[in-house]
């Protein structure tokens, strides 16, 4: 899901938090899946190219949905 195509509920379920969750508990979320898929720690470390594969799939979506997630707080 890309974009406005990701409904809120998702952009939240991505990060693994609840729609009520804090500023700061948002931000320590995608941090924390940030340092957990960054594909270039996983290179460094000598994980499968697969595995780097859909890390990297895993962190555009955590982008997006972060970025959004930010877009929509502070415009509302």
């Amino acid at each position: 899901l890309v974009g406005s195509e990701m409904c809120i509920r998702d952009r939240y379920s991505v990060l693994g938090v609840d729609p009520s969750a804090s500023d700061e508990e948002v931000k320590h979320a995608y941090r924390r899946l940030t340092l957990e898929n960054h594909p270039d720690k996983l290179v460094a470390s000598g994980m499968p190219e697969e595995f780097v594969r859909q890390a990297t799939e895993k962190m555009a979506a955590v982008n997006v949905a972060y970025s959004n997630i930010v877009q929509q707080r502070t415009s509302d």
